[in-house]
């Protein structure tokens, strides 16, 4: 019967999806007083996506906002919460893709940048958030690298002069087949010190149990996060402003975020027997049991027979861990009307990233006979500065200019990675005959102690010195073309010249590498130029239809002189590059956005092409584990993006949202097992939301009523496909209430994925042959949750 149901709902979705050219993320609507119809319209959406502040309808490029009331009423938490639903993006494990540019088999493929305010800080924590902007298409001549596909900006509120205010929330949620209630904490404080000073402090705390049971260690893992932003403001005078942060960020994980869905058929086993000659005591020869069942996937082969909640589950000898933190200084100045005609804008921040964490790796390097782990020490200091000057006036010239540097500085240390192996003798028997006898590469106990004067260690990463730095200066120019017809005319021109130097010495070592160690010399760099285009003309000022041309670019880098001697048999060594280049986009659009039927429907479009050269893609060797970064392919990228809010009455809003993306290679990559015209991985055909928010009064209250139903296409995470690595189709509705109790508490309640649909958002089989031992991974969506939200405001 809910198979029927469901099918029901999705025919006249599908049919709605592809009239409104299949679109996405909604804008950040308000809405102001018609004073002489006395209905409700759309006011005017201001972004800064220009580093100016201007009206959406006049920048010339296809932009999605979310604002605070938004992100509220849909209890979003966190930046990559809002992914999915974003006209032509792509999300398969948390980081952005837009417009298709994935580039390779990574989930991460670093094409779009992230700033919080005016520094480049990829921020998460969407508490006490003014809005979030979208911009999508390169961005590099105001925002640099990384942008080929867009830009995430987050704007946060600032400290308030006028009022003291209290504020905070409480949630409690609870998921099907999660174990343990998830919490999560809000507050924040504003106080005005004086009439030129100001504070803002609010932080937050989260947690919730890991989904996936661990069958061998009976874990479902941790997950817990902090948060901490200060503000402090001082406005000297009316044309100054100087604001100082500071942000904490942290995050503790461990278990596992996979399933593992693979039907092994069989295991490895290593019998021993003892004996006192043996260099650790035993005698090792190798057996490969069946599983009870040729149908059982690993866990239950290990465990030896049914697992409760199967599909959530694995089995891993032992647990991973990640403990990440950043700390964030920064300063942002400015000074309007430096000289006549111009402001001036300086942001500058002192970033520190701490990483560490565990791999397991017992699997990939032991068949699961003994236990073997990485531990991870990473970490950098970053350095960045912006200077820019902008035009202030009403005139038709508009410019801004500025320089941007950039420096990150990773830690040096000789613990970048170690790996271990049990150290017990049964494990260092078997450690023994399987990397010495069986594959040759010799005995990591003695290795250890050969080389680090510990039988535990097997191998070392030492990172000596490892440094990036990028220079730019950076222009645009725009001048507007009144008529007197009330049409406007607006050209734009820009560039960004840039300087990229990465200074790299680091030292492998151990059981992988042989005999002696591996150095990594490198002082490297590259330089060139980015363009921008625009053309935008306004019949009204609540209309436009604009055309753009613009470019980005990636970083190049180092892999060094040489692979690891362990990978120099793999079948993808063939591309190994000791130094790769930045990558080439030229973006093609054209756009038509603004207001209609007086103010009550609100709408944005545009259709693009994409071409993209020496695309940067991460090549995995899987013989040996390690992975290189080559120029390895050409891709073109077309596509419809689509977004609009309609006022049906004044208190019914409807968002009809979606995008089509048909992305593929244009060119044979064979290390990706990739071939021309070959769909782009990571990237679904199509994308959707559709909402409606009714506003309601009950006993006297003000309240609303969300449903809102997204959609999100078929896509694969591997060229060379096998079914096991294509991610199914699904669409989610959810549900979001809300009730004013007084004028300072409100009261949500939520249920995301009503429905309880099976949603899988991220599938892989690590290997490309048909061996059955690989794992097969499986990332899934929320089960049906309920939360329940307390805000407060004194």
């Amino acid at each position: 019967m809910k198979e029927i149901s469901l099918q029901r709902v999705r025919n006249p979705i599908s049919a709605a999806v592809q009239i409104a050219l299949l679109a996405t993320a909604p804008a950040s609507i308000t809405f102001a007083q018609n004073s002489e119809a006395g209905d409700l319209t759309i006011d005017e959406i201001i972004v800064t996506s220009r580093k100016r502040e201007e009206s959406l309808v006049e920048v010339p490029m296809n932009i999605a906002t979310v604002n605070e009331q938004e992100i509220l009423a849909r209890n979003l938490f966190k930046k990559e919460d809002i992914y999915r639903t974003v006209a032509g993006a792509a999300s398969p494990r948390g980081q952005l893709i837009l417009r298709g540019l994935s580039g390779g088999n990574d989930s991460t493929p670093d094409t779009t940048s992230a700033w919080t305010d005016d520094i480049p800080y990829d921020s998460s924590d969407l508490f006490d958030v003014q809005r979030v902007e979208v911009l999508r298409g390169p961005q590099g001549t105001l925002f640099g690298s990384n942008a080929i596909g867009g830009t995430v900006r987050i704007i946060t509120n600032k400290p308030d002069f006028e009022k003291f205010e209290v504020f905070g929330a409480t949630v409690i949620g609870d998921e099907v087949n999660r174990s343990g209630t998830a919490t999560r904490v809000y507050a924040g404080v504003n106080f005005p010190i004086s009439d030129t000073v100001a504070a803002r402090v609010i932080g937050s705390y989260g947690q919730k149990d890991g989904k996936i049971r661990n069958t061998y260690t009976n874990s479902d893992g941790r997950n817990e996060d902090h948060f901490l932003r200060a503000q402090l403001m001082f406005q000297p005078s009316d044309d100054w402003n100087i604001n100082l942060t500071f942000i904490n960020d942290r995050e503790q994980t461990s278990g596992y975020e996979y399933a593992d869905r693979s039907t092994p058929g069989y295991y490895y086993e290593a019998e021993l027997t003892e004996n006192p000659a043996a260099t650790y005591g035993y005698d090792v020869t190798l057996s490969f049991p069946d599983c009870p069942n040729a149908t059982d996937e690993r866990p239950a082969c290990r465990t030896g027979g049914p697992v409760d909640n199967a599909k959530f589950s694995v089995w891993e000898t032992l647990d991973p861990w990640t403990d990440d933190e950043k700390n964030v200084f920064s300063v942002r100045v400015a000074k309007d009307n430096i000289f006549n005609g111009a402001d001036l804008v300086y942001a500058a921040a002192y970033q520190k990233y701490e990483h560490d964490s565990l791999d397991n790796w017992s699997r990939n390097d032991a068949n699961d006979m003994f236990r073997t782990w990485i531990i991870n020490d990473d970490g950098y200091d970053r350095y960045s500065h912006e200077l820019r000057l902008m035009s202030n006036g009403d005139g038709p010239f508009e410019w801004t200019v500025g320089a941007f540097f950039d420096e990150t500085d990773w830690k040096s240390t000789p613990n970048g990675q170690w790996q271990y192996h049990a150290s017990d003798n049964r494990s260092r028997a078997i450690a023994e005959y399987l990397w010495g006898y069986y594959w040759g590469l010799g005995d990591p106990t003695q290795i250890g102690l050969d080389l680090y004067d510990d039988p535990t260690k097997n191998y070392n990463y030492n990172q000596i010195k490892y440094n990036n730095k990028e220079t730019a200066f950076f222009g645009e120019v725009g001048y507007t073309f009144e008529f007197n017809n009330g049409h406007s005319l607006e050209l734009t021109a820009g560039i960004r010249n840039y300087d990229l130097k990465d200074d790299i010495h680091t030292e492998v070592s151990g059981i992988w590498i042989g005999p002696d160690a591996q150095e990594t010399i490198t002082n490297d760099g590259e330089d060139g130029n980015r363009y921008k285009f625009a053309a935008s003309w306004m019949p009204n000022d609540s209309m436009s239809i604009f055309a753009l041309y613009s470019e980005g670019y990636r970083p190049g880098g180092n892999n060094g002189p040489n692979a690891p001697n362990d990978c120099l048999g793999d079948t993808n060594i063939g591309g190994y590059v000791d130094r790769y280049q930045s990558d080439q986009i030229e973006n093609m659009e054209i756009g038509f956005k603004g207001l209609a039927f007086e103010r009550r429907f609100q709408f944005s479009a545009a259709v693009y092409r994409i071409d993209w050269t020496g695309v940067q893609a991460s090549v995995y060797m899987p013989s040996c584990g390690f992975s290189y970064t080559a120029n390895a392919a050409s891709a073109v990228s077309e596509g419809v993006e689509f977004e609009s809010t309609t006022l049906l009455t004044d208190s019914l809003q409807l968002q009809v949202n979606a995008a089509y993306t048909d992305s593929r290679m244009t060119s044979d990559v064979p290390t990706l097992g990739a071939e021309d015209g070959d769909s782009m991985t990571m990237v679904p055909e199509y994308n959707f939301y559709i909402a409606l928010d009714q506003t309601v009064n009950v006993w006297n209250r003000d309240g609303s009523v969300r449903l809102d139903y997204a959609g999100y296409g078929e896509y694969k995470s591997h060229f060379n496909t096998k079914d096991e690595d294509i991610s199914p189709a699904y669409e989610v509705l959810n549900l979001s209430t809300s009730l004013n109790v007084n004028d300072n508490v409100r009261l949500g309640f939520y249920v995301n994925n009503v429905l309880n649909d099976e949603i899988i958002t991220y599938k892989r089989s690590r290997v490309r042959s048909d061996w059955s031992l690989g794992d097969i991974y499986y990332y899934y969506g929320d089960e049906r949750a309920y939360s329940l939200r307390l805000d407060f405001t004194f």
